[in-house]
């Protein structure tokens, strides 16, 4: 007897996710990896790239920079959201090659402004392609290991983040700073071609859209081999999504508006604090008459910390939930304003509070793009997840530029670490308003947002 209705969204539920499950979560895992090494490139090779076209570093990497976070935040609120409106997939594969087309193009560039535009245009890639891989990671694992997986999947960022340095410490000195840029070219180009072929559209969001019932229907019985599907059997959603025509007014409905408004001012405040120290704390960290091997040690303990807090947060989001956002906000509060009272009086005091505040705020952003991933419904998820990393990025524009001004006012080097303390404090209440809501990222059914 044929099975009459199915909802799609609970035979994912039950799924065991399989070696070509496991294999598809890499590639996305590969597609932030590139991601992160695009976002890096002209900050590794400002000094060659400068000295090339006989300008000073800070004349080349404001403006580029700037460029680049301009083109992510417009990138992630429209190309991020579309992934609602054609699907997931399409826009990770686009935004792949746009941001790997561009990065060659701008080795035919002989100018910052030239390079503004083309970094521009790989800011609009990178925008696109993170809500759009975090939207569809939770969509095609099971909900019990749904946290763990997506926050796995956002560890590709750090680990990309980290690659351009030791690329270019070991191609440039043969080949110019050229070759990083290839390389920012070339990998993408690949990750996207095995993206196409390899990749499935969302089950969901095809569910959603009502669209080729006959890859529905093959992958579900491939997931559940002891349905009885025929032409009369019906593909719906457990919330009722199926048709639901996503759009930006979705995430200020009733039941999502708060939740929409506190993520929003969640994503400002951390990527602010996140960008301050990550454009400032070589230069705070060098005036602090550190050592040379002290300096170099402490700068990358602040980014690996970030990544070992990726790692952690795959293990305790599912566990906690939003608890765990608050916990990070947290450390990285309380290792800030230890560095901002005593840090510099000892350096191993102030190694620890460098990690501490890497672990806290680089992991807290991790945490909220997996959470907001899992908090959004299908059918607004990446519109959602777009727009909460746009408006993020307003926080991630002005953290370099208030750490210029503060500097500029001549405030003592180590208070400069109470700045961000603001920004997180606002953010860590705005966490503990989510949980007071009831708001979980724990594996629950969809529409989780109240």
């Amino acid at each position: 007897m044929a099975t009459d209705k199915v909802l799609v969204d609970d035979i994912i539920d039950r799924q065991a996710l399989g070696l070509r499950g496991y294999v598809l979560i890499v590639l996305l895992m590969l597609a932030l990896v590139c991601d992160g090494f695009d976002m890096q490139i002209v900050g590794v090779v400002a000094p060659w790239l400068a000295d090339a076209w006989g300008i000073a570093p800070k004349d080349l990497v404001g403006p580029v920079q700037s460029a680049n976070l301009v083109g992510m935040m417009i990138g992630a609120i429209f190309l991020g959201g579309f992934g609602d409106r054609i699907g997931r997939k399409k826009l990770i594969v686009i935004g792949t090659l746009l941001y790997s087309v561009s990065t060659l193009l701008a080795l035919q560039t002989s100018s910052v402004t030239g390079l503004c535009v083309m970094r521009f245009i790989t800011g609009l890639g990178l925008g696109g392609v993170l809500p759009n891989v975090i939207a569809l990671t939770p969509e095609m694992t099971p909900r019990a290991r749904r946290p763990m997986f997506a926050s796995l999947v956002i560890l590709g960022i750090s680990l990309g983040s980290g690659v351009p340095g030791v690329v270019a410490a070991n191609l440039v000195p043969a080949y110019g700073w050229q070759s990083v840029f290839v390389v920012g070219a070339v990998v993408p180009a690949v990750i996207a071609l095995m993206l196409a072929v390899l990749l499935p559209e969302s089950l969901l969001f095809l569910t959603n859209r009502g669209k080729d019932r006959e890859q529905i229907a093959k992958r579900v019985q491939a997931m559940d081999p002891s349905l009885h599907i025929d032409a009369s059997t019906q593909f719906a959603l457990r919330d009722n999504l199926t048709q639901v025509k996503a759009s930006f007014a979705d995430l200020f409905s009733p039941t999502l508006r708060i939740t929409t408004a506190l993520l929003w001012i969640m994503f400002a405040g951390v990527l602010l604090s996140m960008h301050f120290l990550n454009s400032w704390i070589s230069t705070v960290l060098k005036l602090g008459n550190l050592s040379p091997t002290q300096f170099s040690l402490t700068n990358s303990f602040f980014h690996w910390a970030g990544a070992i807090a990726a790692i952690v947060t795959a293990l305790m989001l599912g566990r906690m939930g939003i608890r765990w956002i608050l916990v990070l906000l947290a450390v990285g509060m309380a290792s800030l304003l230890i560095i901002a009272t005593q840090g510099f009086s000892s350096t191993w005091l102030l190694t620890l509070a460098v990690c501490g505040s890497g672990f806290g705020v680089i992991g807290c952003q991790g945490a909220l793009n997996a959470s907001a991933g899992l908090i959004y419904p299908s059918n607004c998820r990446t519109t959602g997840v777009g727009a909460a990393l746009g408006f993020g990025r307003i926080g991630s524009i002005a953290g370099p530029l208030v750490g210029g001004y503060v500097l500029g006012l001549g405030v003592p080097v180590q208070q400069m670490f109470y700045v961000p303390l603001l920004p997180l404090g606002i953010a860590l209440l705005a966490t503990v308003v989510l949980m007071l809501r009831k708001v979980d990222v724990r594996g629950g059914p969809e529409g989780l947002a109240h």
